[in-house]
C-alpha cells in the first residue's frame, strides 16, 4: 500500500514525459506561416512587396530534404517578390552532399526578385565558407554589401559576427540612394541599432525564440527583441524563431516557422 503513491507517481512523471516528447517533435516538423504587416514612409516604384524570410533551418539537425523541398514548394505557391535567408542554413554537421542537394533545390524558388542570403554563425563553425559557390545557383549571396534592385529598394547583408570580418559600415552603404526603401539581412539582431540610420526593415533569426521554454523568457531579457516585430521610431525589426532547430529536432513552448511580411510603402 506505501508502493502505491510512489507507483502512480511514477506513471504520472512518464506520461508527462512521453507528452511533452511528442508535443516537442511535432512542434518541430510542423512548420508555421507567420504574417506580418509592415509600413514605412517611402515610397519606390511599387507600392508594396510581399517578402519571404527563411532562418536557421540547421540542415541534418533533423531538418532534411524532406522539409527543404516542401519549403521550396511553398514558397513558389505563394508567389513572393522576394525571398530572403537570414543564416545557419548549414551548420557544423551538415554534409557536404546534403549542401549541394539543398541548394540545387533552392535554386529552383521563384520570386519577383529572386533570393538573397547572408551567413549565420554556424555556417562559420561548420565552416561552410565558399560563399562563390550561389552564385552557380541563382542566389544572391551579400557579404558586407548592397544591391539595389530594379531601382525598387535597397537590399543589405552583413556576415554574421562570428566571421571576425572588419568593415565600415559607412563604407558598406556608400552611394546608396536611402530615400529607398532599404531591408537589412543580419543574422544576430543585436547590432540593429547600429543598422537604424539607413534601414527601414531589417531581417534577423539566430534566437530560434529560445527553442525551448523558458528559453524564450530568458532571451527576452538578453535582446531588445529576441522574437516577433519590433517598431523604433520608422525603423522594424522582425526576428524569426527560424524554420528548424539546432542540436535535435526538438521545440517546447516555440515554433519552428517561416515568416510572410506585407511591406507597404507609403509618405
Amino acid at each position: 500500500m506505501k508502493r502505491r503513491p510512489y507507483r502512480f507517481g511514477n506513471i504520472v512523471a512518464t506520461m508527462i514525459a512521453i507528452t511533452l516528447t511528442i508535443s516537442g517533435f511535432h512542434s518541430h516538423y510542423n512548420k508555421k506561416e507567420v504574417v506580418y504587416h509592415v509600413t514605412v514612409p517611402k515610397t519606390s516604384s511599387v507600392s508594396k512587396l510581399k517578402i519571404c524570410l527563411v532562418s536557421d533551418l540547421h540542415l541534418s539537425s533533423g531538418t532534411y530534404m524532406r522539409q527543404v523541398r516542401k519549403l521550396v514548394k511553398t514558397v513558389n505557391d505563394k508567389h513572393y517578390d522576394l525571398v530572403c535567408f537570414a543564416g545557419d542554413v548549414f551548420d557544423e554537421n551538415t554534409p557536404d552532399a546534403l549542401m549541394n542537394r539543398s541548394l540545387q533545390e533552392f535554386k529552383n524558388m521563384k520570386s519577383t526578385y529572386g533570393t538573397y542570403w547572408i551567413s549565420g554563425n554556424h555556417e562559420y563553425y561548420g565552416k561552410h565558407t565558399d560563399f562563390t559557390v550561389f552564385e552557380k545557383y541563382n542566389i544572391h549571396f551579400l557579404r558586407n554589401t548592397y544591391e539595389t534592385v530594379d531601382n525598387t529598394f535597397n537590399i543589405v547583408g552583413f556576415t554574421d559576427k562570428t566571421s571576425h570580418d572588419h568593415y565600415d559600415i559607412n563604407k558598406v552603404i556608400e552611394g546608396m540612394d536611402t530615400s529607398l526603401p532599404t531591408i537589412t539581412l543580419d543574422h544576430n539582431p543585436e547590432r540593429f541599432d547600429h543598422h537604424t540610420y539607413f534601414t527601414d526593415l531589417q531581417l534577423s533569426g539566430h534566437t530560434h525564440n529560445g527553442q525551448i521554454f523558458p528559453g524564450n523568457i530568458i532571451l527576452h531579457y538578453y535582446y531588445q527583441n529576441s522574437y516577433g516585430l519590433s517598431h523604433y521610431k520608422n525603423h522594424y525589426l522582425l526576428v524569426s524563431a527560424g524554420y528548424g532547430s539546432w542540436g535535435f529536432p526538438f521545440r517546447l513552448g516555440t515554433q519552428c516557422e517561416y515568416d510572410t511580411i506585407y511591406l507597404k510603402l507609403r509618405k
